[in-house]
């Protein structure tokens, strides 16, 4: 059985779809479709149930993904220790990131690592819903790493650093209010507001504050981007929610600002940098890590 198709295989499994996964593993949907026909007929059993909206793993499907993940998971391990015995000029490092910290503080460590080390890569699963997303990639294998909001107490993670992202009213320096020292969530009623999809984690976060305040805020725009959240805000139509720091670049430029919220529960969230416990990491992703935990306890 080809390490391929197991990966391809995987994939169909993690996007329900021929189409998405195929676009994933960079080939046809027939091609892939083919892969998986065979696939089955090489274990003799269907994988997947074929449904309108997707397709989901059977119970055999299920069994061969418990095997499939260890066999990947094991190959990936085998080529980053051999690289390791070259100086770190290669393997693979895999994180599960919050799309918040992926630009502001992954991607300037996977840069600064990079030029160390040319040969290493990466596949960052960006996660723009909730921890969830973030937690399936850990506790699955999928992803050495993870960069999510700490309020998913558990005993399969280990959190080896931590830091505070205060959340702030993101406005253009020309919105009235960005003369202010500081805001309430009261202050936003009647101000149009861009926020996130329901699902999003800084939502949710939000919303739990507002519940606790009684205050209702007019979301003239859902989006599920934070990017175009802040070009909202950049336009002076009215504000929005984020962390600070997802706004540093934009503040650094003049373009936006960033005026803090006065409510003690936005202003203390904490992002936790964690792997799941008892994982097999390679040395490559171990080194990465140190630096990773050395730029959130510093940034």
């Amino acid at each position: 059985m080809k390490l391929e198709v197991l990966r391809y295989f995987l994939e169909v499994g993690q996007e329900g779809s021929i189409r998405r996964a195929s676009e994933r593993v960079n080939i046809t949907p027939s091609a892939l479709s083919r892969h998986i026909t065979m696939l089955e007929h090489m274990v003799g059993a269907e994988l997947f149930e074929r449904r309108s909206r997707g397709m989901t793993l059977t119970d055999e499907g299920n069994i061969l993904k418990k095997y499939a993940l260890r066999t990947v998971n094991n190959v990936d391990l085998v080529k980053s220790a051999i690289e390791e015995i070259r100086g770190l000029r290669g393997g693979v490092i895999k994180v599960a990131a919050i799309e918040i910290v992926a630009s502001t503080l992954l991607f300037p460590t996977i840069r600064e690592f990079r030029t160390q080390h040319p040969g290493v890569t990466f596949q960052v699963e960006v996660i723009t819903k909730s921890n969830d997303e973030a937690l399936h990639y850990l506790f699955k294998d999928q992803v050495d790493i993870g960069m999510m909001y700490k309020f998913n107490p558990s005993s399969e993670l280990d959190y080896v650093a931590e830091f505070e992202t205060p959340f702030a009213v993101i406005a253009s320096p020309q919105h009235p209010l960005s003369s202010k020292d500081e805001v309430s969530t009261a202050d936003l009623v009647g101000i149009p507001i861009a926020t996130l999809s329901s699902a999003n984690a800084t939502r949710i976060i939000t919303e739990k504050a507002l519940a606790s305040s009684g205050i209702e805020l007019d979301y003239m725009l859902q989006v599920n981007s934070i990017e175009m959240a802040k070009e909202f805000a950049q336009t002076g139509l009215g504000v929005t929610v984020l962390p600070a720091i997802a706004a540093r670049l934009e503040c650094a430029k003049g373009l936006l600002v960033a005026i803090p919220l006065v409510e003690w529960s936005l202003r203390r969230v904490r992002v936790g940098l964690c792997t799941r416990r008892g994982h097999s990491m390679s040395k490559v992703a171990s080194y990465f890590l140190d630096r990773l935990k050395q730029r959130c306890t510093t940034h």
